[in-house]
């Protein structure tokens, strides 16, 4: 592949990710919106903001590692097939995958923690009151 084949491939999952990230955000900020209630009527109840963290953050944590268990096969098959055809052959490493997958529960965790963490400090009178 040439230098300006691979600059495109570069830029477009550059693209593709930042895509996916403001997906995440997106997602992110509508739970929180619709679970405000939740949240403040857990906030009088006595809930600490480090739980209520650690409650919304394990759910999207739960899924992403539910769709990383259920892709990598998938992404192993294709890739094999795909990377036969190449004249110098790379074998998939385990790690490629670890990385991929920490990398995305980092983010993932980030954006969570952030926007739940925002919320969790609201006033639950202001949270209760917005419904």
């Amino acid at each position: 592949m040439g230098t300006m084949e691979s600059r495109i491939v570069s830029y477009v999952s550059v693209l593709a990710l930042f895509i996916a990230c403001m997906g995440l955000f997106g997602l992110v900020l509508f739970t929180i919106d619709s679970r405000s209630k939740e949240i403040g009527i857990r906030k009088v109840a006595g809930s600490t903001t480090g739980s209520i963290i650690r409650l919304i953050t394990l759910e999207f944590i739960r899924w992403i590692l539910v769709s990383f268990i259920l892709s990598c096969p998938v992404i192993i098959y294709f890739m094999q097939g795909w990377l036969s055809g190449f004249a110098y052959r790379i074998h998939l490493s385990i790690w490629i995958f670890l990385i991929a997958g920490a990398v995305t529960i980092f983010v993932a965790l980030l954006t969570v923690s952030w926007h739940t963490r925002t919320a969790a400090i609201k006033n639950p009178v202001d949270c209760l009151r917005h419904e």
